[in-house]
């Protein structure tokens, strides 16, 4: 049996900002937990997160329509028990709302193909603390919690 993590939030941010947040991996340690995103945004590239001097997420990019969406597998390196699950997919879209709300986007994140598990519904806790984080440095210019070495 498998589970999917689905998480939307509205942030009153620009979509540019919102998709650089998400890709450049001098934006992603202030509030992806310390983690330094390095991306090839082209499909079939290798992507990972480090921290650290070493991997703590790796994957292959799936599928890039710049500045709306990014689909990648996903691989958790950072302890044994999320390294020991399978690999997933994870897909971030980018959008303007439905209803007229000038200088708001929202931001969707679906992690599928997760076994449910302890250590997987772990992953939707930390999603919630690095999309609020995300959330929080675009707004007020801050993060929302320091992590070490950033």
């Amino acid at each position: 049996m498998t589970t999917t993590q689905k998480m939307q939030l509205a942030i009153k941010a620009g979509p540019q900002q919102v998709w650089a947040a998400l890709t450049d991996g001098d934006l992603t340690p202030a509030y992806y937990i310390g983690f330094r995103a390095e991306f090839d945004l082209t499909a079939g590239a290798a992507y990972r997160y480090t921290a650290g001097g070493g991997d703590v997420i790796t994957g292959t990019v799936l599928e890039v329509e710049p500045g709306r969406r990014l689909k990648t597998t996903f691989n958790g390196l950072w302890d044994p028990a999320t390294a020991a699950l399978p690999e997933s997919t994870v897909t971030f879209s980018v959008f303007e709302p439905f209803m007229p709300m000038p200088g708001v986007t929202f931001l969707s994140c679906v992690h599928e193909g997760l076994p449910a598990t302890e250590a997987a519904a772990h992953l939707e806790v930390g999603w919630v603390a690095i999309l609020s984080g995300l959330k929080t440095i675009l707004e007020t210019g801050a993060p929302l919690s320091a992590y070490p070495g950033v």
